[in-house]
């Protein structure tokens, strides 16, 4: 049947990040696929309630990335999927006074690279089980485009530039991981464009004018495309970096 392809019934997925806008977003969609998810976060209040298992925990920490690992392995027979979805963004209240702290602020290359890839690189034995197994890392259109700060003028909202090179790191790392564990495992990078947050009129308006489809990114267009690179119709695709934008990067 043609929705086979779309079939993630009984598949473990491990979502980090789970908590968030898009990581609600995306397990709902992943749920409605039949899919178990088991989803981690810093985040305190009360995890979405579709989630197989939550595991609370604080992914910028070494100690708590090594438990979080011993669990699962203690836990979990199998994973056929892995999103890395947990990160800083350029809204993330994390002080820079200068241009090198902006630069090499550790909070968002420890998270947003460092700890996802000590993450994944641990978690690879676990795809060994699995018949189609796949690892998504949720990345950002500013992986391969430079800020436009004209987007900024006159709004609070703040563009580090250690977001942007953090998220580089992490496409490329899927790229070079994807040659790397082949042909059992594929791996694929997502980069959506603006995601709406009730940003000021001012920059939506720019924004807009620079974007084909004339709207910002919504979670569930992130959602979907997780969904396309889980399934089984991406299943010659590997290596890849997916840009959800609009066409904002076609200008």
């Amino acid at each position: 049947m043609k929705n086979d392809y779309l079939n993630l019934k009984n598949k473990n997925i491990l979502l980090t990040g789970c908590n968030g806008y898009v990581g609600r977003a995306i397990t709902n969609k992943l749920v409605n696929f039949g899919a178990n998810v088991i989803g981690t976060d810093i985040k305190k209040q009360s995890p979405n309630s579709k989630l197989k298992k939550f595991i609370k925990a604080d992914l910028s920490d070494k100690i708590q990335v090594v438990e979080f690992i011993n669990y699962l392995k203690k836990n979990l027979n199998k994973i056929d999927g892995l999103i890395n979805n947990a990160g800083y963004v350029g809204t993330s209240k994390i002080e820079a006074k200068n241009f090198d702290k902006i630069f090499y602020n550790e909070e968002y290359e420890n998270l947003n690279l460092t700890s996802t890839i000590y993450l994944t690189n641990s978690l690879v034995s676990f795809f060994k089980k699995s018949k189609s197994a796949s690892i998504i890392n949720i990345c950002s259109i500013y992986s391969t485009l430079a800020y436009d700060y004209s987007l900024y003028t006159n709004t609070n909202m703040k563009t580090p530039m250690a977001y942007g090179v953090s998220k580089a790191g992490l496409m490329h790392y899927s790229k070079m991981l994807s040659s790397t564990v082949a042909p059992k495992i594929r791996v694929n990078s997502i980069s959506p464009g603006g995601i709406y947050r009730k940003q000021p009129k001012s920059f939506v308006k720019k924004y807009l004018s620079k974007t084909s489809l004339s709207r910002m990114c919504h979670e569930n267009d992130v959602a979907n495309a997780v969904i396309f690179l889980l399934s089984d119709l991406s299943s010659y695709i590997t290596g890849q970096n997916l840009i959800v934008d609009g066409g904002y990067s076609n200008t």
